[in-house]
């Protein structure tokens, strides 16, 4: 293999930004079908992560807890291709 196929193939490796728009917008969709808006502030500081891994290229991943809810939401942003973009949202009292 010369040395631009090589290249070209590591471009395709990763996601462009429609692919990366497209994953979040149906992550977006299924928290908001669960009744969680923008209005707690987990869920704000999420929707600012997914857009700075959108333009910015910053791939993530960790919990952000959603206070009133119960709930831990748990992330994967990745830039890779083979993988998806992962929400879970994780119950615990204490929240």
């Amino acid at each position: 293999m010369n040395k631009k196929k090589i290249k070209k193939d590591k471009k395709e490796k990763f996601k462009s930004k429609e692919e990366k728009i497209i994953e979040i917008n149906v992550a977006k969709d299924k928290l908001q079908n669960l009744g969680l808006s923008t209005e707690i502030e987990g869920i704000s500081e999420f929707y600012e992560i997914c857009n700075d891994y959108i333009n910015k290229n910053f791939p993530w991943s960790g919990e952000i807890k959603l206070n009133g809810t119960k709930r831990i939401l748990q992330a994967i942003l990745p830039n890779k291709k083979i993988n998806k973009v992962s929400v879970n949202l994780k119950y615990d009292e204490n929240i």
